[in-house]
C-alpha cells in the first residue's frame, strides 16, 4: 500500500550522497527524526545539490533522496528546473524548504497544485557580499521573486520559522503580510560538542586560535589575517573550512606570504566528518569568526557549547548568541584593528578567557533557547498540524 501514502518533499542545499558525514548536524538530526517518526504515515522524498549529473540516492531510513545538478552554463536555473520536474513528479502534499532561494520554486509549485502546503524554513544571507556580479544579480533577483511569492502564497504556507531575529526581520521586511507569523527555532547541538569542558587556561606559551568558515568573501577571512599580522606575541591559527571561492583562496594566501605569517596560519581545506569538528574545538584556546554576514553562525553556538571563548563581528543572527563581554567579545566587521585588539585582551588576560568560557552556556540558555522550539519540534509540528486539517 505504500504508492497510496501521500509525500512529504524536503529540500535542502546538500549533497545527500554525503549525508552520512553529517549525521549529527542538527539539521539532519531534525529531518532524520521526521521520517522515522512519520514513516508508516508518509513518503519521504529529500532533493539536494550535487556538482554532477542529477542522481537518485539510496539513504538507510527508506527515504528517496535526489541530489539535483547546480553547476553548469545555467548554473541555479538549471537546479531550479530539476527542483520542479521532482515536485511535479511526487505531487507532494507537504514540501518542507531549508534555505532562502529554495523556497521559491516550492512557493511556485504550491500554488499550481490546490492540494499541497509548503513549510519554509527561512535559513540563509541576504546580502551579496564582492563575488560574481552574476551571481550577485541572481541572488537579487531571487531575493525579490522570493518576496512576491511568499505574498501570492501566503494561504499555502502550513508554518514558517526562522532560524535568527535578523532573518525573521529580514523576511518581514520582503512579505510584510507574515510579520508575527514566522516562529523562532533553535538548533541542539550534539552532545559531542558539550561533552567535557576545555581548560582555557592551557597551551598559553603558543595558544592555537580556531576559525571554522568556508572559504569565501563572506566570512571575512581576509580581516582576520589582517588582524594576525598586528598582533606581535606567539600563537597559531588554523581555518577550517572547504574552499567555496578559489579566486577567494588565491587572494588569501598570497596575503599569508604578504605579511610572513605562514610559520602562524594553516588552511584545512579537505572534507571532514561534521562528527570529527569537536576535536578542534577542544584543542583551542580561542574561536574567532570575522564573518560579514551571517544567518546565525552556527559554528559559533557550536564554539560556546564547548565552553571555548569567542571573538565575532556583531552581523545577522550572530547577537542572537553574544551578549557583548559575558560571553564573547563582538566587533564590527571589516575591521582588523578591533579584531586583533578583541583577540590580544582574550589571549592575554586569563580572567577575562576564564569569565567568557564560564558565561558561555549560561548565556545561551537565556539569550538563544529561551522562548524558541526546536528544529526538530518544528517540524514534528507542521506535519502534526497537517494532518488535523486532512
Amino acid at each position: 500500500m505504500e504508492f497510496k501514502k501521500h509525500t512529504v518533499f524536503i529540500i535542502k542545499a546538500c549533497s545527500w550522497k554525503r549525508a552520512h558525514l553529517f549525521r549529527n548536524h542538527p539539521e539532519y538530526v531534525a529531518i532524520s527524526d521526521l521520517i522515522e517518526r512519520y514513516k508508516t504515515e508518509f513518503r519521504f522524498v529529500l532533493a539536494g545539490t550535487s556538482s554532477g549529473p542529477s542522481s537518485e540516492v539510496l539513504l538507510k531510513k527508506g527515504a528517496i533522496a535526489w541530489d539535483v545538478q547546480t553547476n553548469g552554463m545555467l548554473g541555479g536555473f538549471s537546479y531550479y528546473f530539476g527542483l520542479f520536474k521532482l515536485l511535479f513528479h511526487y505531487r507532494p502534499r507537504i514540501v518542507i524548504i531549508f534555505g532562502l532561494l529554495n523556497i521559491l520554486p516550492a512557493a511556485i509549485y504550491s500554488l499550481l497544485s490546490w492540494k499541497s502546503k509548503y513549510v519554509p524554513v527561512f535559513i540563509g544571507e541576504f546580502s551579496s557580499q564582492e563575488g560574481k556580479r552574476a551571481n550577485q544579480l541572481f541572488k537579487h533577483l531571487g531575493l525579490k521573486a522570493l518576496g512576491i511569492s511568499l505574498r501570492l502564497s501566503e494561504r499555502k504556507i502550513l508554518n514558517s520559522f526562522a532560524l535568527s531575529r535578523y532573518i525573521q526581520k529580514g523576511i518581514e521586511r520582503l512579505a510584510p503580510n507574515l510579520s508575527g507569523k514566522i516562529g523562532l527555532i533553535s538548533y541542539t547541538i550534539s552532545s559531542r560538542f558539550c561533552s567535557q569542558s576545555i581548560d582555557v587556561s592551557e597551551h598559553y606559551e603558543e595558544p592555537l586560535i580556531l576559525t571554522v568558515a568556508g572559504i569565501e568573501p563572506r566570512k571575512g577571512l581576509d580581516t582576520l589575517i589582517q588582524a594576525i599580522s598586528l598582533i606581535p606575541r606567539r600563537f597559531k591559527v588554523v581555518i577550517k573550512g572547504s574552499i567555496r571561492d578559489p579566486v577567494y583562496m588565491r587572494k588569501l594566501t598570497g596575503m599569508v606570504k604578504r605579511f610572513r605569517l605562514q610559520d602562524k596560519v594553516t588552511f584545512i581545506t579537505d572534507f571532514i566528518d561534521y562528527d570529527a569538528l569537536d576535536s578542534y574545538y577542544k584543542s583551542s584556546a580561542l574561536f574567532v569568526l570575522p564573518s560579514r554576514d551571517e544567518c546565525l553562525g552556527v559554528v559559533v553556538l557550536e564554539a560556546l557549547h564547548c565552553g571555548l571563548p569567542v571573538v565575532a563581528t556583531s552581523v545577522g543572527g550572530i547577537s542572537d548568541m553574544i551578549e557583548n563581554g559575558v560571553n564573547g567579545v563582538l566587533v564590527k566587521p571589516n575591521n582588523p584593528h578591533e579584531l586583533a585588539t578583541a583577540i590580544s585582551l582574550i589571549l592575554n588576560n586569563s580572567t577575562i578567557r576564564k569569565k567568557l568560557a564560564q558565561e558561555s552556556n549560561q548565556v545561551l540558555r537565556r539569550r538563544y533557547y529561551n522562548f524558541r522550539i526546536t528544529l526538530g519540534e518544528a517540524l514534528l509540528q507542521s506535519v502534526s498540524k497537517f494532518l488535523l486539517l486532512k
